[in-house]
């Protein structure tokens, strides 16, 4: 849950539109919809990192994953367990 609320709170502070609530807010393809541009995915990545001691890998970014909120909060839970560990 913690990465959701992280990942919820980038995008309220950086999107060009509110995620929806709940569930319907994960399946949000970000780029599709015009939330954020290039330049916010830099900065999404940035912050991530620097938020939770990751690094994102080209693979994570490239990755169907990547394309939804839902999918970039599984990438989150997956690389804080593997740097964790």
């Amino acid at each position: 849950m913690k990465h959701e609320q992280l990942v919820r709170e980038f995008f309220a502070r950086n999107a060009a539109s509110s995620l929806p609530e709940g569930q319907d807010g994960l399946d949000v393809y970000y780029l599709d919809a015009g939330l954020i541009d290039s330049f916010g995915i830099v900065t999404m990545i940035s912050d991530f990192e620097s938020a939770l001691g990751i690094t994102f890998t080209a693979e994570d970014m490239q990755s169907y994953e990547f394309q939804t909120v839902g999918g970039l909060i599984g990438i989150l839970d997956r690389l804080a367990a593997s740097s964790a560990a």
